[in-house]
């Protein structure tokens, strides 16, 4: 039986992961406090005590706008940290699983991103995240870093995610904006976990563009979620939305307004279609009800 180590053990993505284990795999999962990411030392002697065949790490640091105050902390965790993992792992002949994020683009293209494309980081975060996937690459190739976006999904302790807070101002009556000039693609979080398991199982590695179908802009998200919503009677009414920039925020970091992501490379990986994010958007709020 294959052992996998999963890093991040409570967070969204390995809670997703928790659900999927066929027979054939036993997944360990480890939270912080057991797998210390900054702690080289103690990754080694985890690994050493559990000998799994592959680490699927999904733990990162990623509050946006606090990365780029907290710089040090960040780089730490989303740069330095996935290296020394990367590195440990290979010294070790496991296979590692590591996720990166569509921010590593700037937003210039204007067309769906491919694996091949120049990366071009605008902010503190996005800069961590494309050291970090460089150094898992540079280590094995057999290890796989998976890029994706917007990643969304039930957790049952999960509460302050964008789909949350967009239902609780429905409910409340209180206004709301959404940005136009931000657009990308929401991934489902129980479809990414699906994929990871499939690309170990068939030994691929290097870099794919792990997103569902369909990207659309942030104000666009916004009334999908709350016209789903209305379906599903978890708001008495679909509430307007003003539309507006980014500019309208006051955000003083920088972000790509477009970082749509092509998904082609996995699709023909796996041999089938990656389907659309608005079938894991009716399972959530299924779920939330």
């Amino acid at each position: 039986m294959k052992r996998i180590l999963v890093t991040g053990g409570a967070g969204l993505l390995a809670y997703q992961l928790k659900k999927l284990p066929p027979q054939d795999l036993e997944l360990v999962f480890l939270d912080h406090a057991q797998f210390e990411l900054t702690n080289p030392v103690l990754m080694a002697e985890r690994l050493a005590e559990l000998r799994p065949q592959v680490v699927i790490n999904t733990a990162a640091y990623n509050l946006v706008d606090r990365c780029e105050v907290e710089r040090e902390l960040s780089w730490s965790v989303n740069a330095i940290a996935p290296q020394k993992l990367a590195e440990i792992c290979a010294e070790k002949n496991i296979r590692l699983v590591h996720y990166s994020t569509d921010y590593v683009f700037d937003g210039v293209k204007k067309a769906p991103y491919l694996e091949t494309d120049p990366t071009n980081p605008l902010n503190h975060y996005a800069a961590g995240k494309l050291a970090g996937e460089q150094a898992v690459l540079r280590a094995s190739p057999a290890h796989l870093v998976l890029r994706t976006s917007w990643v969304f999904d039930w957790h049952p302790t999960q509460t302050k995610t964008f789909i949350h807070t967009i239902l609780k101002m429905a409910r409340e009556g209180k206004p709301m904006k959404s940005a136009t000039d931000q657009a990308s693609v929401p991934t489902f979080a129980s479809d990414l976990a699906e994929w990871s398991l499939k690309l170990m199982r068939a030994g691929a590695g290097g870099l794919f563009h792990a997103v569902n179908d369909d990207g659309l802009s942030r104000y666009d998200w916004a009334k999908s979620i709350l016209a789903e919503a209305c379906r599903q009677q978890l708001i008495p009414s679909e509430p307007p939305v003003e539309s507006v920039l980014s500019s309208c925020f006051n955000t003083t970091m920088r972000r790509p307004d477009y970082t749509l992501m092509s998904n082609a490379k996995l699709s023909r990986q796996l041999g089938c279609e990656l389907g659309s994010w608005r079938a894991g958007l009716r399972k959530m709020l299924a779920q939330m009800k």
